[in-house]
């Protein structure tokens, strides 16, 4: 029996998507500005990631197990009941300068599936609910402008955005940056819709967490990897995946990123298990794999069709990413990050 869904629709911005993609074009090309800052502010030798630029941890060894009772609504190629499709993992620091683990950050998740038969599939997420912006303009506006003048930021920020918006995003980004203990026990948002098979859902993973393993705060500036190390040596880590279906434009929009999809609207179904096996980082094996995570440049829109990216930031993260990714991956090792 076929599944009945909530009419949904996404709007460019100009009209149409060829419009829309003209400025992406634009906003990629202040986002080199950003990018070059970030560089200067590292003091680095070449270019870094944009955002997200310290890895924490890059793991080639995970999978993600989908529940076996999984509902015929998520149902879409290859995720499928039962099915364990292997992954690698990089867990990094939200900020485009390389910073220690125990100044409080965003972090965030990446997460590449290999399924059987068909090209490798990104999830990313951060460890905070909805973005700061509400669109594409909106984000690379405020980062060119956070990445310049710290003296004239707030007086810029009010002159673009008006004293109600500055003051909604300064106090997302304040909320969401924190100290983190542990990334074993964070929850990770994608923040944005995506296609699921024939319906948009936003995506999340929570932890699952064993008795007796409470976090403790990072004692050096690389803590998050020691614990993960430690935590990875005496067994499995797993987060629970699950989805949120779209209820209506007013209640879980589309093309607003900073909304938050609350469970009230939305409850999450959860449908698969991220696993982390148990594994020594410190091998050799496992730095060689850290390695290979590193070189790699994560998006959203390595996905196939019935996963793709949804809303107008998530369209333009396609472009944007592409173009940071063409500067840092051409360029020498990155022995900060």
């Amino acid at each position: 029996m076929n599944a009945t869904f909530p009419v949904w629709s996404e709007r460019f911005d100009g009209g149409s998507a060829s419009e829309e993609a003209t400025l992406f074009k634009q906003l990629a090309s202040c986002m080199t500005i950003v990018q070059e800052r970030n560089q200067a502010a590292a003091e680095a030798a070449c270019p870094m990631r944009t955002l997200h630029a310290k890895i924490v941890a890059g793991i080639t060894i995970a999978r993600l197990d989908v529940d076996a009772d999984l509902p015929e609504a998520y149902r879409s190629l290859y995720i499928q009941p039962g099915a364990s499709i292997p992954a690698l993992i990089r867990f990094s620091n939200a900020s485009g300068v390389p910073q220690a683990d125990t100044l409080a950050d965003m972090r965030g998740i990446a997460v590449r599936l290999f399924p059987p038969e068909a090209p490798a599939h990104d999830l990313l997420m951060t460890n905070f609910p909805a973005s700061h912006a509400r669109n594409a303009k909106q984000f690379v506006d405020f980062a060119v402008i956070a990445s310049g003048d710290k003296t004239t930021m707030m007086e810029r920020l009010l002159e673009r955005f008006g004293p109600a918006e500055t003051q909604r995003m300064l106090t997302n980004i304040q909320t969401g940056m924190r100290p983190c203990p542990t990334l074993a026990g964070e929850h990770f948002w994608s923040r944005g819709a995506y296609l699921w098979g024939k319906q948009p859902v936003r995506y999340a993973i929570h932890p699952v967490l064993e008795p007796g393993s409470a976090p403790s705060e990072p004692l050096g500036p690389d803590g998050l990897f020691d614990d993960l190390a430690r935590r990875l040596d005496q067994g499995d880590l797993r987060f629970r995946l699950g989805v949120q279906p779209f209820v209506s434009e007013e209640l879980t929009p589309i093309e607003d990123a900073s909304v938050p999809w609350t469970q009230e609207a939305s409850p999450s179904v959860e449908i698969a298990t991220l696993v982390l096996p148990q594994q020594d980082l410190h091998s050799e094996t496992s730095r060689a794999g850290h390695a290979l995570v590193q070189s790699l440049a994560f998006n959203p829109w390595n996905s196939p069709a019935e996963f793709r990216p949804l809303g107008n930031l998530n369209r333009a993260r396609g472009v944007v990413y592409g173009t940071s990714a063409a500067h840092w991956v051409t360029s020498a090792p990155q022995a900060s990050t």
